[in-house]
């Protein structure tokens, strides 16, 4: 860094304007009239604050989920993904996919209950009053699994299948006990204990017989679940169904589809939060403003409270919208094609154009509120004080209020003219304002 570069300086300067900047904004937050808020105000202004924060959040939270998420706008996408995707074999995927298309009843349940909502009508529930619509890909893929849980038969083979599996492990957990529990069986006969009197269930004499009759049934019961996985795998309906997924043009688009929609989903989230979040914004800075100009003290207190607490939330959506969605993508791709996988550029970037933003944001507010010639433009066509806002007594040089003085003399004919505005009343020549401090509001 070359000798005498005032860096520090420049470091300086910056750090006391942002806390001269922080201190009026408190100042203007906590008064009224130019006063400051008693505390009994100030809690009262408080407490208004965190249910206007309360209630941002909570609009921004109910606009979010406005839109259809990827999984409600492609609800098969899990299943069908795991379907194509798994590490099993292809009969064991496509027994899977098609027992869980097929309602289970729980033991006491009886079969003549009312049944329960399609798939289908399901997915199309859980759309309504959103913004967006359910993948037809899915829709279909919903009506394959209504076909076949309408099927009586393709239900009872269900609910055979499920008794068969619980019986093999029933017997299974039968034999293991069996075998943990022998040689304490085993030990009881060396010593001669009558088997009315063992303490384990099956006497060591038995045990073998058990085992083997328990195995020979658990022969049998899979040798059913064969029987009845190849009669599930050959219905109409599940053929119907298995070709359809089988199909790689429409897994395709559904895929190519439901990655667009995680792609845009944060940036549709934000956008819509920012809609929500500008007219308040905007809402109250015109409050603000003509309260300022009406003289309306307690309107404009509370209005600048509004625009503040709105731009918290902004501020913060904009930060995030740095970081996700398609501006970040779009930076990302442009890195990437530039530089290869440097993603860090990336950052260089945000430190670079987030200060320049802040910047802009920082003018645009001493433009459109923090102004003190707009202010003071209006207070002195409406014979109000500079300072404070309150009205003045004809001639008067001074506030009786506050005592502001309120003229300064003309750089060039050295009449007295009207403080912060930018030329002289007597000779027309420009003022120079060094520094200006935005006015105290005058709600």
């Amino acid at each position: 860094m070359p000798q005498g570069f005032p860096f520090s300086a420049l470091l300086t300067r910056a750090w006391r304007r942002l806390g001269r900047s922080i201190r009026e904004l408190l100042q203007r937050s906590g008064t009224l009239n130019g006063e400051p808020l008693n505390k009994a105000s100030l809690l009262v202004i408080v407490l208004v604050d965190l249910v206007l924060l309360v209630n941002i959040f909570s609009g921004m939270a109910a606009i979010a989920e406005w839109p259809l998420s990827p999984q409600q706008a492609f609800p098969c996408q899990a299943e069908w993904s795991l379907y194509r995707d798994g590490d099993s074999d292809r009969r064991e995927r496509d027994l899977a996919i098609l027992r869980r298309a097929i309602p289970r009843r729980g033991p006491g349940e009886p079969q003549a209950s009312a049944p329960d909502p399609s798939v289908r009508a399901r997915a199309l529930e859980a759309s309504r009053d959103h913004l967006g619509r359910v993948s037809p890909l899915c829709l279909e893929f919903a009506g394959h699994q209504d076909r076949i849980a309408a099927q009586p038969e393709l239900r009872q083979w269900q609910r055979e299948l499920d008794a068969a599996e619980t019986d093999i492990t029933r017997l299974e957990q039968r034999n293991a006990a069996i075998r943990s529990q022998y040689d304490s069986s085993l030990l009881e006969r060396i010593a001669g204990q009558p088997d009315s009197r063992s303490i384990q269930e099956v006497p060591a004499s038995q045990a073998r017989r058990q085992i083997d009759a328990n195995n020979a049934r658990i022969g049998a019961l899979r040798a059913e679940v064969v029987t009845l996985n190849q009669q599930l795998l050959e219905a109409r309906e599940s053929q119907s169904f298995l070709r359809f997924l089988n199909r790689s043009s429409g897994y395709e688009a559904m895929e190519r589809a439901f990655a667009r929609a995680e792609f845009w989903a944060p940036s549709q989230r934000l956008l819509l939060q920012g809609l929500f979040l500008m007219p308040l914004v905007l809402l109250s800075l015109l409050i603000h403003r003509h309260a300022l100009r009406r003289g309306h003290g307690l309107l404009a207190l509370v209005s600048w409270h509004l625009l503040v607490i709105s731009l918290i939330p902004l501020l913060l959506k904009l930060a995030e919208a740095a970081q996700v969605g398609a501006l970040f993508e779009l930076l990302l791709a442009a890195v990437r094609a530039i530089a290869g996988n440097l993603r860090f550029l990336v950052n260089y970037l945000y430190l670079l154009a987030v200060p320049l933003v802040g910047f802009a944001l920082i003018r645009l507010l001493q433009a459109l509120v923090f102004n003190p010639r707009l202010q003071a433009a209006e207070r002195v066509q409406r014979g109000r004080c500079l300072h404070c806002g309150r009205r003045l007594p004809s001639g008067g040089r001074h506030c009786p209020h506050c005592g502001y003085a309120q003229f300064r003399a003309c750089v060039h004919c050295l009449e007295p003219t009207h403080r912060h505005l930018p030329y002289c009343s007597h000779c027309g020549a420009a003022q120079l304002e060094v520094a200006p401090r935005p006015l105290s509001p005058r709600p």
